[in-house]
């Protein structure tokens, strides 16, 4: 069974960068057998109701702006599948979760192959994408990971996003701010310690709007949460940038790997 992994991608640019986070990122994923596959969700794939890429998907997208030149020149091979893609669908709606294949979906964000670039220097096996459905509850995003339990025996689950992401009050220069240093310790202990119901209603921490202005980076570690058979997870990166950017990313069900 593959492990289930939570990944705080930051900055697109952190794939130039020196930061800690590049190297254990890195080195986690040297410590992973290699899938059949991955799949993959994004805090910058959103959609009403849950959709997978087009199985011909084959390129990357650059969609941010205002990043160094160099970043606008990196070029990374990735592939969907079209076997792989109907499958999964098939599978899910037999287990009453409906999907569907996303025609205008035709290349990865950059909360995909950012993160698979830092874990993979050349990747050979297909890459599924999935959005986060906004007309999910958090008990749904919960239970859509539970679902796709069903395919980690083949597949990598990884879901992208960040623990902290208020980039209106983010600043290059200044100290790390305390709303974001204490919504990232109360996360690492409800996540190492699998205390549910504060999960489940995480909105109700008193940093949780400091931190998300808006939700979808902190969306998919509900479907990591549900996802994994082991509810304790273990955070594998501890790093915060900027003045409240968390890279805090966490590795469920193959705990023997974190020291």
């Amino acid at each position: 069974m593959n492990p289930t992994l939570f990944i705080s991608h930051g900055a697109p640019n952190i794939i130039l960068s020196d930061i800690a986070s590049k190297k254990n990122i890195k080195e986690l994923a040297e410590k992973l057998e290699m899938p059949k596959y991955i799949i993959i969700f994004s805090a910058h794939y959103l959609t009403k109701d849950l959709k997978i890429i087009s199985p011909y998907t084959n390129k990357i997208m650059y969609d941010f702006y205002g990043f160094e030149e160099e970043l606008y020149k990196v070029r990374y091979e990735i592939n969907s599948d079209e076997k792989l893609t109907f499958e999964l669908i098939e599978k899910l709606k037999k287990s009453n979760i409906n999907i569907s294949i996303d025609e205008n979906r035709k290349s990865y964000d950059h909360g995909v192959w950012n993160v698979l670039a830092l874990m993979y220097e050349k990747l050979s096996i297909p890459v599924l994408q999935l959005s986060i459905p906004i007309s999910y509850n958090i008990e749904q995003l919960i239970n859509l990971g539970v679902v796709l339990q069903q395919f980690k025996d083949e597949a990598l689950i990884i879901c992208s996003g960040g623990i902290t992401h208020n980039l209106g009050d983010a600043r290059m220069h200044l100290n790390i701010q305390d709303y974001a240093t204490k919504f990232n310790d109360d996360i690492i202990d409800i996540i190492e310690n699998a205390k549910d119901d504060e999960l489940r209603n995480i909105q109700n921490n008193i940093n949780f709007y400091k931190n998300h202005p808006s939700t979808e980076h902190f969306l998919p570690l509900f479907i990591a949460y549900g996802n994994a058979i082991d509810k304790k997870g273990k955070s594998f990166n501890k790093e915060m940038i900027y003045s409240n950017i968390s890279m805090e990313s966490f590795i469920f069900d193959e705990k023997e790997l974190i020291n």
